[in-house]
């Protein structure tokens, strides 16, 4: 009996590095490349500060392709499939841009849910956002895929631009937009 919990310790414990191993193997290799992609989405970029995002926020808000999402911490919103009419298909995209003690970007922190969410439509649950959400971030960043790292966390890493996704609720899908390079410069010092 310890002889099996044994061997399944080693095996797990040989999946975690391996896992690791590949996710620092391919943050390596992407940040050698010295290639920047600094966009984010609706024309926010790291780098930008403060006072950028909230121009490009209100100018989102002034279009009516944004409104202030819950508690206004975050700005909200929708994305329709363009091949869907159906008020199940809306998709809730919540963000806030994280920044640097200088008040720049570096990182956004995004929430995808289903509009016409609820606990008891098994449809409309995040399991079943989880691949259309990576579906969309493949064709907004085109390049390298989605690897999983550990309980169930995927990235994908191009050049300075890592993308982190994560089941965080029934309801949500967080995904987590920062730049590498800043990061890793950080931790350095």
């Amino acid at each position: 009996m310890k002889l099996n919990k044994m061997l399944l310790l080693f095996f797990y414990t040989g999946i975690v590095y391996t896992c690791q191993s590949e996710y620092t193997g391919l943050v390596q290799k992407e940040l050698a490349t010295n290639i920047k992609n600094d966009s984010i989405f609706h024309n926010i970029r790291f780098g930008n500060t403060k006072k950028e995002f909230y121009e490009v926020c209100w100018n989102l808000n002034k279009n009516g392709i944004a409104t202030h999402g819950p508690n206004n911490s975050y700005v909200q919103t929708i994305l329709l499939p363009k091949d869907s009419t159906k008020t199940t298909e809306k998709i809730s995209m919540l963000f806030y841009a994280k920044f640097s003690k200088e008040n720049i970007i570096r990182a956004m922190d995004v929430k995808f849910s289903f509009v016409a969410w609820a606990p008891w439509n098994k449809e409309l649950q995040s399991e079943k956002l989880i691949p259309r959400i990576i579906d969309t971030l493949l064709k907004w960043y085109p390049g390298n895929d989605f690897i999983e790292v550990k309980d169930n966390i995927l990235v994908k890493v191009d050049g300075n631009r890592q993308i982190q996704l994560l089941r965080e609720s029934d309801r949500d899908v967080s995904v987590i937009i920062e730049d590498l390079e800043y990061k890793y410069n950080n931790i350095k010092k």
